[in-house]
C-alpha cells in the first residue's frame, strides 16, 4: 500500500517532511523517506521544484533488488514558486490514491495582503467566480474556528525574521458549513518581506478541533454586550483580524476591493491615537469614527485603542487592540 508524504519547500535550499498520510510530522529531513539507501530523493525533489512539473516514474534499488513507483506533484504558490511537493511511494503497478487538498499562499507584511491561488480558495469552498487573487489577513483568519499557537503564527506573519519557521494547525469553516482540520506551515521569505505558507487539509484523518470554553465564553460575552474586538493596523486602517465574532454591521471583508473600513477623514485621528499610545502618553484612547457599513453607508462607532504586544517585542503603533461599539445605535450617517 502506497504512502503520501508532504514536503515543504518554502525557502531556498529547504525540503523537509511535514506530513505522512495526513499525519503531521516535525520538520524532518527527507533523507529518511527513500525506500532503499541507493534511491536518492533529493535530486528528484530539486527537479520537480525547478521544473514545476509532476514526476511519475519507477525507481529501482540494486541493493534491495526491488522497485517502487514514485509520483511527485508540485504545490505552486501565487508567485509561481513551489511551496511544497506531494510525494507518493508505492509498488510499481500500484496507482496513487487521491491527494489531500493542499495550497500555497504568500502573506506580505508591508502590504498587509495575502496573495492566494485558486486552489487556496477552493479548499474552503470559494467558487471560481467569487475568487480574488488577494485577501486581507482578516478574510483568512475569520474562517478559523480554533487556532493552535495563534500568537506564534501572528508573531512570525507580522514580524518575519530570517530563518523563521512554524508548523501548526487550525480548524477552518467551509462555505458549505462543515469544519475542516488544516495543517499550516510557514517560513519567512529571505528578505523578511513576508512569509510563504503551505496549507494541508487533514480532515480525513484528524477531526476538526473546537474552540476552548474560555474562547467561547469571551466571544459570546462580547457579543451579548454588543462590543467587538479587533486587531487594527492603524497606518492603513485595516482590520487584521477579529478576536471573536466580527461586527455584523461593519463591511470589512476584502476591504482593499470594497473600500476603506474607516472613513478617510477619521483615520488620521486613530493614527494620532496610535502614536500617543506608542509614546506612552496614554494607556488607551477612545475616538468617535465612522465605519463602512452595509450598502456603502457610514456608521458612527466608538473605537477604543489599546496596545498590542507580541512576545519579545515592544508595543507597535501600527497594530493595536480595538474595542468597537455603536456610538448611537445602528442608524447610518447619510
Amino acid at each position: 500500500m502506497g504512502t503520501w508524504h508532504l514536503i515543504e519547500t518554502l525557502a531556498e535550499g529547504t525540503a523537509t517532511l511535514v506530513a505522512s498520510d495526513g499525519q503531521p510530522k516535525e520538520l524532518t529531513s527527507i533523507r529518511r523517506l527513500p525506500p532503499a539507501p541507493d534511491i536518492q530523493l533529493e535530486p528528484l525533489v530539486a527537479h520537480v521544484r525547478q521544473s514545476r512539473a509532476p514526476f511519475d516514474g519507477v525507481l529501482a534499488s540494486a541493493k534491495k533488488r526491488q522497485s517502487w513507483r514514485i509520483y511527485a506533484w508540485p504545490i505552486i504558490g501565487p508567485f509561481r514558486e513551489v511551496h511544497g511537493i506531494h510525494l507518493w511511494i508505492g509498488d510499481p503497478d500500484e496507482e496513487p490514491t487521491k491527494r489531500r487538498l493542499t495550497s500555497g499562499v504568500a502573506w506580505m507584511v508591508k502590504e498587509m495582503l495575502i496573495y492566494q491561488t485558486w486552489e487556496s480558495g477552493a479548499m474552503s469552498g470559494t467558487l471560481l467566480e467569487d475568487w480574488l487573487p488577494t485577501a486581507t489577513p482578516a478574510d483568512y483568519i475569520n474562517r478559523a474556528i480554533h487556532f493552535e499557537r495563534e500568537t506564534d503564527f501572528l508573531n512570525l506573519a507580522l514580524n518575519p525574521r530570517p530563518g523563521g519557521v512554524l508548523s501548526t494547525w487550525f480548524s477552518v469553516r467551509h462555505d458549505h458549513g462543515h469544519a475542516m482540520q488544516w495543517q499550516v506551515v510557514l517560513r519567512s521569505m529571505e528578505d523578511s518581506s513576508g512569509v510563504r505558507v503551505l496549507y494541508h487539509d487533514t480532515s480525513d484523518v484528524l477531526p476538526p478541533s473546537a474552540p476552548s470554553l474560555a474562547a467561547l465564553g469571551l466571544r459570546d460575552g462580547l457579543l451579548g454586550a454588543e462590543v467587538y474586538v479587533a486587531l487594527l493596523e492603524a497606518r492603513r486602517g485595516i482590520i487584521a483580524m477579529w478576536i471573536g465574532r466580527p461586527a455584523p454591521w461593519v463591511e470589512w471583508q476584502y476591504s482593499h476591493v470594497t473600500g476603506p473600513v474607516i472613513y478617510p477623514e477619521d483615520l488620521s485621528r486613530l493614527q494620532e491615537a496610535a502614536r500617543r499610545i506608542e509614546n506612552g502618553a496614554a494607556p488607551e484612547v477612545t475616538e468617535l469614527v465612522r465605519l463602512h457599513g452595509a450598502g456603502g453607508a457610514w456608521v458612527k462607532a466608538t473605537v477604543t485603542l489599546r496596545p498590542f504586544q507580541l512576545p519579545n517585542r515592544p508595543p507597535h503603533a501600527d497594530l493595536l487592540l480595538a474595542q468597537i461599539a455603536h456610538a448611537d445605535g445602528p442608524e447610518p450617517i447619510q
